[in-house]
């Protein structure tokens, strides 16, 4: 049973008499409730978190035994939507309007929960990492990271305590991993655990490009990177053709050939066609400026064998699309590594800038956390990230675990990310802080993910970034707003068929009726007819004829989550994981976390180091000189002044010195405009900020940068948020920032 209304409503005959209450904490116990059939009526009385008039408590006895509806106030009996007792009752789920089934989503899919792998154990500190030192441990991780895989497995051990890695700007690496089994594994990820601290960016001191292409994204560091042999040969190889027709939902795979294959070998299988195309696109017809949907989509499932039969193949998981004969369909044999993970470790980088998506690669992959690359099985859980650019990304992975995740501090691109090629995976539990860009990701033909219990800021969305993904199931989300996603135009729509959203909450604030299939309106998603579901919280207006479906608009229905019904459904019982899980995860959140509540880091967060001052410089230059979207400008830096050395040397946290430069060049430059004139398709390119001649003056105890303001008084009120970040992170750089004059000035004590 679930009653909805508003935070302050009036009841008739009182006037202008109000009833407060505190909805979240209502709804939460009301959640826990709301399939129990054993609740007496007016017990959940005693749930109610407000002040109640006593002539009204018979009134709401009222409302708990039946429906009842006045004014703002609406009582209702939990639904059961006809979806899911059409899912439940179906002998036969291979039609579109049947529900995929997400159950196959995670580790060993669902069926048991992620392993506590006991051993054996590789102590980084016996391979010389030391804790909260000012060294490096990357060469004492490595160490242990290569005697877990010589070994055949094993779990790479971190004691309580700090310890740092990409302290050298001018050579940055991931931490790689190529075995299976391979588990690191820390003492927790709040206060008194472990944190892994990222000194410098994955990027070093630059070249600061935004990926744009394959290669380019596969240049990007991550602190930890896993990653199956040969991955860049992955699907090269021409495929075993399919020899008949697969309807969705189908475990059965006809082949022309099984030679080869094995029961447990990891399989992907591709295709791409005009049926195919229709059938992602729901009969919907694409923009023009839709470049990729117009040349035609495609899929790439990667699914595990469970038998072979003569020449045909069983999988473990249903084919998530419908594939006719003549498809050109193919299946080829994947090498990928599994078991691996990530766990009790919370994750520390030093991202300080005011995010600007697709400015610099720095905007976007900063510092970045954990890659996984062909990893099946795998598992990042219990962990915390703390001014990270992002955290968790999925590349050509299935099955994997995401879970019992905290993200906060500096916002920046994106947390969680399930793309490129990537199936049946996972996201779930976790709670955002922090106010990334985009929170949980799907994109890039990935299929089958779960984002499972997610708790969102207001103005957040769970991410659908073009390029193809589909069947994705948004399950007991508290948003947050649906309307946001990213990717390029020629990319979109932003999700094809098969998206589901079941009891979102809904916090947002967008305009209505929200639309997903209007092609002229931006700023709003580009989703393939998604099927909405008990979608309640704050009012919102969809249009219905952009959706499959809208059930139970406003009110929650039965079952809570579909991912835990569909699995106990199939398994015939609900594993012991889901709810120990939920149960672990509750307690984790009132754990403390390990790093300052604050913006501006505490003492223990400067890195100090000697640097020659042309470096930092250099550094700014290339940084600025790279930015896109119209924010890139010339910037110099004349020194003047007793210079008694050469080069100068000073010693102070050079990323903090590069965040806070960035940060006054973002506020003294003029906000991005375009130019009048016409590059090649018509598209007006970015004008050139006027340059920043900054002056650089020294003495023996100070170094003094001028650097001049040419924003006007519109822009710097629109970045406003830049200044007031460089003054709180100036004094911790042993310096002082004035606004005066025409200029900003920052002296910097020597």
């Amino acid at each position: 049973m679930l009653i909805l209304f508003p935070s302050t409503f009036r009841f008739p005959g009182l006037g202008n008499q109000l009833v407060s209450m505190h909805r979240t904490s209502f709804i939460g116990r009301m959640d826990q409730h709301q399939t129990s059939s054993s609740i007496m009526p007016g017990s959940i009385l005693c749930n109610l978190k407000f002040s109640l008039p006593t002539t009204l408590r018979p009134l709401f006895l009222a409302i708990s035994l039946g429906t009842i509806a006045f004014g703002t106030v609406t009582a209702n009996v939990t639904t059961i939507p006809s979806s899911w007792r059409q899912f439940k009752d179906s002998k036969d789920r291979s039609t579109p309007e049947t529900l995929t089934d997400f159950s196959y989503a995670g580790f060993d899919h669902g069926e048991q929960g992620v392993p506590n792998v006991s051993g054996p154990i590789f102590k980084v500190t016996d391979f010389g990492a030391i804790p909260n030192d000012d060294h490096s441990s990357e060469d004492a991780i490595r160490k242990a990271v290569n005697a877990a895989e010589k070994a055949g497995g094993g779990v790479v051990l971190f004691p309580p305590g700090r310890f740092l890695v990409w302290t050298d700007r001018n050579n940055v690496e991931p931490i790689r991993i190529h075995s299976s089994g391979i588990v690191i594994r820390g003492a927790g990820s709040g206060k008194n655990g472990t944190v892994i601290r990222a000194v410098h960016s994955g990027y070093g001191t630059g070249p600061y490009k935004v990926p744009k292409d394959g290669k380019e994204f596969a240049a990007i560091n991550y602190v930890f990177s896993f990653e199956a042999p040969d991955q860049s040969q992955q699907g090269s190889h021409k495929g075993i053709a399919l020899s008949g027709e697969v309807k969705r939902s189908s475990f059965e795979i006809p082949l022309t050939s099984t030679e080869g294959l094995h029961p447990g070998d990891r399989v992907s299988i591709r295709a791409s066609s005009k049926e195919l195309t229709g059938e992602l696109m729901a009969g919907l017809q694409p923009d023009a400026r839709w470049k990729r949907a117009i040349e035609g989509l495609s899929i790439n499932e990667i699914h595990k064998i469970s038998a072979i039969h003569g020449a045909t193949l069983i999988l473990c998981e249903p084919l998530l699309v419908h594939l006719e004969k003549n498809s050109g369909a193919t299946l080829s044999k994947e090498t990928m590594i599994d078991h691996d993970g990530i766990e009790d470790i919370a994750f520390e980088g030093a991202w300080k800038e005011s995010f600007v998506h697709h400015r610099s690669s720095l905007d976007d992959e900063g510092w970045d956390a954990i890659l996984f690359s062909g990893v099946a099985d795998g598992w990042v859980l219990r962990c915390s990230f703390f001014n990270m650019n992002s955290g968790v990304y999925l590349r050509k992975s299935t099955t994997c675990t995401v879970m019992e995740i905290r993200f906060l501090g500096n916002p920046a691109h994106y947390d969680v990310a399930a793309r490129s090629d990537s199936s049946f995976n996972l996201l779930g539990l976790t709670d955002e802080q922090e106010g990334q860009l985009h929170a949980a990701s799907t994109g890039n033909r990935s299929s089958g993910t779960t984002v499972w219990r997610w708790t969102l800021l207001p103005d957040q969305s769970i991410d659908s970034h073009g390029n193809g993904p589909y069947a994705t199931l948004i399950d007991r989300v508290n948003g947050g707003t649906m309307t946001h996603s990213g990717g390029p135009m020629i990319a979109f729509p932003n999700h094809l068929c098969g998206m589901v959203y079941w009891n979102f909450l809904y916090q947002g604030n967008d305009k209505m009726p929200v639309d997903f299939w209007d092609l002229d309106k931006g700023g709003v998603a580009k989703f393939v007819k998604p099927l909405f579901v008990g979608l309640h919280g704050k009012t919102i207006t969809l249009n219905e004829a952009s959706l499959q479906g809208n059930e139970s608009p406003g009110s929650p229905v039965s079952p809570e989550s579909l991912y835990e019904a569909q699995l106990e459904l199939r398994l015939g019982r609900l594993p012991n994981w889901v709810k120990a899980t939920q149960a672990e995860w509750e307690g984790l959140t009132k754990q403390e976390l390990p790093f300052p509540l604050t913006f501006a880091p505490s003492s223990n967060d400067i890195m100090q180091e000697s640097f020659p001052i042309n470096d930092l410089f250099t550094d700014v230059k290339g940084l600025m000189t790279k930015e896109e979207l119209g924010w890139g400008v010339p910037i110099e830096f004349q020194v003047t002044g007793a210079i008694d050395s050469n080069p100068v040397i000073i010693k102070n946290d050079y990323v903090l010195l590069r965040s806070i430069l960035q940060l006054m060049a973002t506020y003294a430059t003029q906000s991005p405009q375009k130019s009048n004139s016409q590059e090649t398709g018509g598209i007006a390119p970015w004008k050139v900020g006027t340059q920043l001649d900054c002056k650089v003056s020294l003495d023996s105890k100070t170094l003094t940068i001028m650097m001049p303001v040419h924003s006007s008084v519109e822009d710097q009120k629109a970045d406003h948020e830049a200044l007031e970040k460089a003054l709180a992170l100036s004094p911790a750089c042993k310096s002082t920032l004035a606004d005066a004059g025409g200029k900003l000035t920052l002296t910097i004590q020597r």
